[in-house]
């Protein structure tokens, strides 16, 4: 049986909310409510939602603020604004923050639902390192999670990958051949501006600069080889807003052991 889509409705305006609400609810999805992004984002807090649908111009906090402070949350948060007024500015601010779309109001139901269907579907994972080794045992191990995977092993080829479709998250080795991993990552947010990336290297102390550059750029962490694979196993459930009991993550924990 298919998981039922969550949705988190935001929006000052009452009737509007309700009246979405009821249609999305009687399409299938499971739905809650918000008034106001700090109301939003309390209820983000408390549990992952597969897809937000939030007004930009709301009383005590706007939308694109919430939106900021739910990817600080969960940076792989999907989040659909939608607004009755043309603030160019403001729409690049959130698209380059990592919105996934702005639309603008009035908007038919049927659009809505096409976005929240495309919205929820979790993109891919892109894996970039040299080391044939590493990008086996790691798409091996997120394949078996559930995660789509697609590997790349050099910079070139990861924005090649990453002009063809969208990549919500990224592991990228540091030491790469020809373009390191850090311009690797700052020509991915180019293009894609709300990727988000963690870093690898096996060379601590030499890459050390480096690795302070990505993270000063958005950059989660750095993951230091060897690594256990279900760290970083742990690390992407976590940025994939994935919420699993004390239990399931020991008997996950089990599963993995570095080779």
């Amino acid at each position: 049986m298919k998981e039922q889509v969550s949705v988190l409705v935001v929006d000052d305006n009452e009737d509007l909310l309700e009246t979405f609400s009821m249609i999305l609810k009687r399409r299938g999805f499971l739905v809650e409510t918000a008034s106001n992004g700090v109301v939003a984002l309390t209820k983000f807090h408390e549990r992952h939602f597969d897809v937000t649908l939030m007004d930009v111009v709301m009383p005590e906090m706007d939308g694109v603020e919430a939106f900021r402070k739910m990817r600080e949350i969960c940076p792989a948060a999907r989040v659909i604004l939608m607004t009755a007024y043309s603030d160019e500015e403001l729409i690049e601010r959130a698209l380059q923050g990592g919105a996934h779309c702005v639309v603008s109001k009035p908007i038919r139901i049927d659009r809505i639902i096409e976005l929240i269907n495309e919205a929820s579907v979790p993109g891919p994972i892109l894996l970039v390192d040299d080391d044939t080794d590493i990008l086996e045992i790691m798409s091996r191990a997120l394949s078996k999670e559930g995660y789509e995977v697609v590997a790349a092993d050099s910079g070139e080829q990861a924005l090649v990958l990453a002009r063809q479709r969208e990549y919500p998250i990224a592991l990228i080795d540091i030491k790469l051949h020809a373009m390191n991993g850090l311009e690797t990552f700052l020509r991915l947010k180019e293009i894609n501006p709300g990727i988000t990336a963690v870093m690898m290297t096996g060379f601590r102390d030499e890459m050390k600069r480096i690795v302070e550059e990505a993270l000063a750029a958005s950059a989660v962490t750095c993951l230091y080889k060897p690594f256990d694979p279900w760290k970083a196993l742990d690390l992407i459930h976590q940025l994939s807003g994935k919420n699993f009991s004390a239990e399931e993550k020991d008997e996950r924990e089990k599963q993995y052991t570095y080779s």
